[in-house]
C-alpha cells in the first residue's frame, strides 16, 4: 500500500490519468488510493488469463471493480472475456481485449463485440509480430468512431502507443515497473 501511494504521488506530477492496478496489491484500500490524487484513475483488477496478477475468486475480482464504481473512480477496465454488465454511475467503462502472443485476424470482430457491450472506451492490446500487425491495429484505430485505445505490444508495436487517435496511452514510472512489453516510461513520453 505504501509503495502504491508513493507511486500515485509520483505519477500525479505529470500524468493525465493513473492506472491503479489493484491486482498487484495484497489488500488494496480503494477509498484511500482513489482519494490520494486529483488525477483521474483507471481501476484495473486484471485476471490472470489476461496478463494480470489477481489470485482470488472471480466474484471477489469483480466485486472490487463494483466497489471502485461506488467510490467514484473515473474509469474501470474490465476484460471482454470476463465482461459482466456493471451499474456504472459516473464511472466510464473501458472494455478491453489483450493478446500477448499475436494480433488476431478477427480484430474487427473483437472490436464489434466490445461495442456490443456498450463500452465507453474500446481497448485492444495485441502483440505485434510484424509490421502488418501494426498497420492493422492502426487502421482499426483510425476507423473507430468510438473512443479507443489501440496498441501493439512489443518493440515493433511501440509506435502505436503514440498514435494521436488513442484516447490515452499507458506509460510506466520506470522500465522495471511496466505491465506490458513496449511501454514507454513517463520520462520518455515527456521528451
Amino acid at each position: 500500500m505504501k509503495k502504491a501511494l508513493k507511486d500515485i504521488k509520483e505519477a500525479s506530477k505529470s500524468a493525465d490519468f493513473i492506472e491503479l492496478r489493484i491486482d498487484y496489491l495484497k489488500r488494496p484500500d480503494l477509498k484511500r488510493l482513489l482519494s490520494s490524487s486529483s488525477v483521474p484513475m483507471i481501476v484495473t483488477n486484471r485476471a490472470q488469463d489476461e496478463g494480470g496478477h489477481f489470485k482470488g475468486t472471480e466474484e471477489k475480482r469483480l466485486s472490487s471493480l463494483k466497489k471502485a464504481i461506488d467510490l467514484g473512480a473515473a474509469y474501470i477496465d474490465i476484460e471482454l472475456s470476463h465482461y459482466i454488465k456493471l451499474e456504472k454511475k459516473r464511472t466510464k467503462i473501458i472494455v478491453s481485449y489483450h493478446n500477448f502472443y499475436e494480433t488476431p485476424i478477427n480484430l474487427k470482430e473483437i472490436y464489434q463485440k466490445i461495442l456490443a457491450k456498450k463500452a465507453d472506451i474500446v481497448k485492444i492490446a495485441c502483440k505485434a509480430n510484424n509490421k502488418k500487425d501494426v498497420k492493422r491495429v492502426i487502421k482499426l484505430l483510425e476507423s473507430s468512431r468510438k473512443d479507443m485505445i489501440g496498441i501493439c505490444m512489443g518493440e515493433i508495436g511501440k509506435i502505436t502507443r503514440l498514435h494521436p487517435k488513442n484516447y490515452l496511452t499507458f506509460a510506466c514510472l520506470n522500465t522495471a515497473e511496466g505491465s506490458a512489453p513496449g511501454q514507454f516510461t513517463i520520462d520518455e513520453m515527456l521528451l
